[in-house]
């Protein structure tokens, strides 16, 4: 499925839409002390998805970017990536083989390979998830998505994370119903938020970029107050 593998400066990244997969993403982490490996390869065209029509094998790159858990042991991260969009039966074996194909590019004591996918979900279009008003459930549990991923692979080594660290899913909002009608299919803690925030003066309005020190107080103190990592 993959070929021409060789791992290449993070600079040759190729342009994508995807900030977390561009060469801009992996200097901002080395402003941060974290590194960061740009890896090329191409895939076969009869694994793609058929809207992607190509007449030879794509050529494609991901970027891993590698955290380390102490002095000897690390992760590598691979933020939206790949970007390559397989169809949905070869989805598990592209992953499996592109991480058999990443481990030699690889720090020593690397014991995981982490991807938050930017692919249609498996159950997407499956109409046993979603609702009687059209809206979509969500996935299925873990063991269930485990299952899914793993067909077609070799070693049924992948495994669905407990919680995402990127955004999963788009959320579309219907903004035609009245604020009323949109507040009553919140959860009560979010509609209790929203009051006590009114309630408190939080006013949200559009800034520039000459307020932005304003925005990072605010941002500083919110990381503080929930225990949340600053950058």
């Amino acid at each position: 499925m993959l070929t021409d593998i060789y791992c290449k400066d993070t600079y040759g990244l190729f342009e994508t839409s995807i900030v977390q997969q561009t060469a801009f993403w992996s200097e901002v982490k080395k402003k941060l002390g974290i590194e960061s490996i740009a890896i090329d390869f191409k895939c076969q065209k009869e694994y793609l998805k058929q809207d992607q029509n190509v007449p030879h094998d794509i050529q494609s790159d991901v970027l891993l970017v590698i955290q380390r858990l102490d002095r000897n042991h690390c992760i590598a991260y691979v933020p939206y990536g790949p970007e390559l969009s397989p169809q949905q039966e070869f989805q598990g074996r592209l992953l499996e083989e592109l991480s058999e194909s990443l481990r030699p590019f690889l720090p020593k004591g690397c014991i995981m390979i982490r991807y938050d996918l930017c692919w249609e979900s498996l159950w997407a279009k499956d109409k046993s998830y979603y609702n009687e008003k059209g809206e979509w459930n969500g996935p299925p549990d873990k063991k269930s998505q485990e299952l899914r991923f793993n067909f077609n692979t070799q070693y049924w080594n992948l495994f669905k994370a407990q919680t995402n660290i990127l955004p999963s899913n788009t959320l579309y909002l219907n903004l035609k119903p009245s604020t009323e009608d949109i507040l009553g299919q919140m959860k009560p803690k979010t509609r209790y938020n929203i009051g006590l925030s009114k309630r408190k003066g939080v006013e949200v309005r559009h800034a520039g970029i000459d307020e932005l020190d304003v925005w990072y107080e605010l941002y500083k103190e919110t990381a503080i107050r929930n225990g949340i990592y600053l950058h």
